[in-house]
């Protein structure tokens, strides 16, 4: 009995310390000739914040610069916290903590901020993140395909996705099926994407941005659909201990490319004339043939 009374009295006080600080959360605007602001949102352990009561604040070496609560917009159901930070100089460094409200907890950020006179971060899109702990600023594309659609070959070099199907699919209404940086989202304009839940048209070069799981990083990608050109034939010879081994493609059109590829670097190039192209004496192992949008795996082996 005496214990559990004794911790209720360690809460009550730890309850009213924190409400004692959050209290002196509050700044003198006449003391300062310089603003700055920020529209941020508000994370704590993975969670957004989202009651009216919560606040986040300013500090430079502990004096507070700036505070506020957070306000609900409706056109983005969730809350942000719209701070204007006060300074007589350029270059402080400001840290920032936050108020969860129903938990009674103050926690810190990590991230500081040199104050900047009259500058601006932030907008409803791509929000200042406020977080404990820090989320992450990873915006990549790490797989990209299509519900009931069989791909050929996708690639991905820097934000280039290109992708490889036969020539008779129809991709003016695909599903778009993607892995993404945790946390990030995908968007298509200000649309967000949802992976799985799509209709889009992929008869032209599709464009997207993926946002950072901190809204740190916008970074825009572009995804293509390469319907194959022609009819692809392949053939191969084995290698055997005096000669390396070859792969023949013949294909319906011509002056079109033929890249051989091995352990996903490109191994060699060649251009389809007379209706074919010919890799020879090549060394044993598995390659990736890409004509014209057709894709085949050989492997040359070592004939006894």
């Amino acid at each position: 009995m005496k214990n559990k009374i004794y911790s209720t009295i360690v809460l009550f006080f730890i309850g009213i310390n924190v409400f004692s600080q959050v209290s002196n959360w509050a700044v003198n605007e006449n003391n300062f000739q310089y603003t700055m602001s920020f529209v941020a949102f508000v994370n704590i352990d993975g969670n957004e914040l989202s009651s009216p009561n919560d606040k986040v604040a300013a500090f430079v070496n502990g004096e507070c610069r700036g505070v506020t609560n957070l306000t609900y917009v409706a056109s983005e159901d969730s809350y942000y916290a719209y701070l204007t930070v006060f300074s007589n100089e350029n270059s402080e460094v400001l840290n920032f903590k936050i108020y969860d409200s129903e938990i009674d907890v103050i926690k810190e950020v990590a991230k500081t901020k040199t104050f900047e006179i009259n500058e601006h971060y932030g907008n409803l899109f791509q929000a200042f993140s406020l977080a404990s702990p820090s989320l992450s600023s990873s915006a990549e594309i790490i797989d990209f395909k299509f519900n009931n659609l069989t791909i050929n070959d996708m690639s991905i070099i820097g934000s280039q996705i290109s992708i490889d199907v036969n020539n008779d699919k129809n991709v003016t209404a695909l599903n778009a099926l993607f892995e993404i940086s945790s946390g990030s989202k995908l968007f298509k304009g200000t649309e967000n994407v949802e992976s799985g839940n799509s209709s889009i048209d992929f008869s032209n070069p599709v464009q997207f941005q993926v946002l950072s799981e901190d809204q740190s990083v916008l970074k825009q990608w572009e995804v293509t659909i390469n319907l194959s050109k022609g009819v692809a034939t392949f053939y191969k010879k084995d290698a055997v201990c005096y000669q390396g081994g070859a792969i023949k493609i013949l294909y319906t059109e011509n002056q079109i490319e033929a890249v051989l590829i091995k352990e996903g670097n490109t191994y060699a190039t060649q251009t389809i004339h007379n209706g074919e192209a010919v890799f020879s004496n090549l060394e044993t192992g598995t390659y990736k043939v890409k004509v014209g949008g057709n894709v085949k795996e050989i492997t040359i082996n070592l004939k006894q």
